[in-house]
Order: C-alpha cells, then sequence, then structure tokens
C-alpha cells in the first residue's frame, strides 16, 4: 500500500514497497456536456491515457465512444472501461478540446490512495494528455514543467 512521505520542503514522496516516487500533482478542470469539475490531480507518468472514475465521467456528461480497454491499477487489480470524450480539458492553463479518457470504476482501495496522497480520487492523469498539453512531469518540484514544442 502507499504510504506518503514528506521529507523534503519542494516535494512530496510515497512509497509502494520498498520503492520511493516523487509525486507530480496539477490542477485540471474538466468540462462535460452537463457540469465542470476542478480539481487537483495526481499525473501517473505509467500510465499513458488519462482515466477517470465513472461517477465522474456520469457527473459532469462525456460522450461513450465503443472502444474499450484494460488496464492494471498500482494496486493490482485489473480494471475494464469504455474510451470516452471529455469536451474540454484544462491542465494548468492549457485547454485541450475534446481530449479522451478510459472511463471506469475506481475501486475504494484506489480512491483511498488518491485520498492519501491529497489528490482527487476520481482522476489520474496520463503522460499523453500532459505532453499534449506542452507539460512534462518534473520529479524535482512535484510540479508540471511547460516546454516548447518543436518540429524536427
Amino acid at each position: 500500500m502507499f504510504k506518503k512521505v514528506n521529507k523534503y520542503k519542494t516535494s512530496e514522496f510515497f512509497h509502494i514497497g520498498r520503492e520511493s516516487r516523487v509525486i507530480v500533482k496539477a490542477e485540471v478542470k474538466l468540462r462535460g456536456l452537463r457540469s465542470s469539475e476542478k480539481c487537483k490531480a495526481l499525473v501517473d507518468t505509467g500510465t499513458l491515457m488519462t482515466v477517470i472514475d465513472k461517477g465522474l465521467a456520469e457527473a459532469i456528461g462525456v460522450s461513450y465512444t465503443d472502444r474499450k480497454r484494460s488496464l492494471t491499477s498500482a494496486t493490482g487489480h485489473k480494471l475494464t472501461g469504455q474510451i470516452a470524450i471529455i469536451r474540454e480539458l484544462t491542465v494548468e492553463d492549457e485547454v485541450l478540446d475534446y481530449e479522451k479518457a478510459l472511463v471506469v470504476e475506481f475501486n475504494g482501495e484506489v480512491k483511498t490512495a488518491l485520498r492519501k496522497l491529497d489528490v482527487a480520487d476520481s482522476i489520474i492523469l496520463g503522460v499523453t494528455t500532459i505532453e499534449l498539453a506542452s507539460f512534462i512531469p518534473d520529479t524535482a518540484t512535484g510540479k508540471l514543467r511547460k516546454i516548447e514544442a518543436f518540429l524536427f
């Protein structure tokens, strides 16, 4: 299980077993077809796609696709969900229109682990979303760092 440690003032750490990792968080706003939700989300550098809880998806109103995906959570649970489109997802100050996310039912263990990390218990930001918004996770500060997009 997760154990939160904060030895340094610049960032937070957590332990999974013997392994230590820096927590990276981001301010997000999700705007759906029905409503909006603003929160602080965990940035998971091991997850490509953003994952949101079914309750949040239903509350804001997302558009579901016919595509399904499976994943294994950090707690070892296999979750199957459906890909949906969020009308607008703002990461820090960057707005992403029609962003894809995997909608799953977060179990109690996942929600508790997220709350212990002092982030929302209904969303985990994936690397693809972060990169599309022109950010990279900065593990020294626990925040996102803006990058300039360039072409080769």
